[in-house]
């Protein structure tokens, strides 16, 4: 695994080439560490890129022209080595391919393309998937990065999530990690949810249809994260039981199948539809103040 370095006045940002993942933000106006530390007692990762799948198939299996494939949650993507493409002082450009492994869990061709650019105290994401197959391929993408407070505290309780929206409502997750239908509401004042110790203690809160375009986590009234978004679903969590001092703010196109889904590939909610030959790109931010 290699690391890449993008830097300008503002940020020093940590890529690994294993799931082009970034590792680290620092905030060189404060000289402040912005991402969880990825310690395994904890969480792992700190902003994984979910591909070609977010959260989990019924049964993990999917079905495809009457062949059953079987894949774990949150895809292959964030678990496989990236080639460089190209790499600046302030962007980072570098790609994945399907190969037989791939295959034996997703059944299509394709190239992943992800990038990074620094602007400022900005990260600009880029998502490009395109579809090297003979026939139209069907994904999910998004991002899981996970915030910690500018002063590193134990704990995230009474921290504010501000949304540029008045209402916001969610779905839960099954034991299995599947979507519940009931449709609950968030207890918003000004626009801003209080965190609790016990938020996510169900895991992780699905908002859907297009409720938010920004979000931002906030402590002592004053925003220090905000992540910019135009995706159809996004998702809020925090590592259930363990009181970890991260929240993640993950923007995604696609999402979990739910409780009662029944279809197959082609079939699921919120997938993505790409024909030959045709490419698909989505762009999301992150600034730091």
């Amino acid at each position: 695994m290699a690391e890449y370095i993008l830097e300008n006045d503002a940020l020093k940002v940590t890529v690994a080439s294993k799931g082009c993942e970034i590792r680290d933000v620092l905030c060189k106006t404060d000289n402040t560490h912005r991402m969880w530390n990825a310690n395994p007692e904890g969480w792992k990762r700190v902003a994984p890129v979910l591909f070609p799948l977010i959260g989990k198939y019924k049964n993990n299996q999917s079905i495809y022209n009457g062949n059953v494939y079987e894949m774990g949650q949150h895809g292959f993507a964030r678990d496989m080595e990236f080639s460089l493409v190209k790499h600046t002082d302030n962007s980072l450009v570098m790609r994945l391919e399907a190969d037989e492994n791939t295959k034996t869990k997703y059944p299509f061709d394709f190239a992943l393309e992800l990038e990074y650019h620094l602007a400022g105290n900005e990260i600009k994401e880029v998502y490009r998937v395109i579809n090297t197959d003979k026939e139209t391929i069907h994904f999910s993408i998004g991002g899981h990065p996970a915030f910690v407070t500018p002063s590193n505290d134990a704990s995230m309780a009474g921290c504010k999530v501000r949304f540029d929206a008045d209402r916001i409502t969610y779905h839960l997750l099954s034991g299995d990690g599947l979507m519940e239908r009931e449709k609950l509401e968030l207890p918003l004042v000004n626009h801003e949810y209080t965190i609790e110790n016990d938020s996510f203690e169900k895991d992780a809160l699905i908002i859907e249809g297009n409720q938010a375009g920004e979000v931002s986590l906030v402590k002592d009234g004053k925003p220090f994260v905000t992540v910019k978004f135009d995706t159809p679903v996004f998702g809020l969590w925090s590592c259930k039981a363990k009181n970890v001092p991260f929240v993640c703010i993950e923007p995604w196109y696609g999402r979990t199948d739910a409780v009662d889904f029944t279809g197959e590939l082609k079939d699921r909610e919120y997938s993505n539809h790409l024909a030959v030959g045709e490419v698909f790109e989505k762009t999301f931010s992150i600034k730091y103040m």
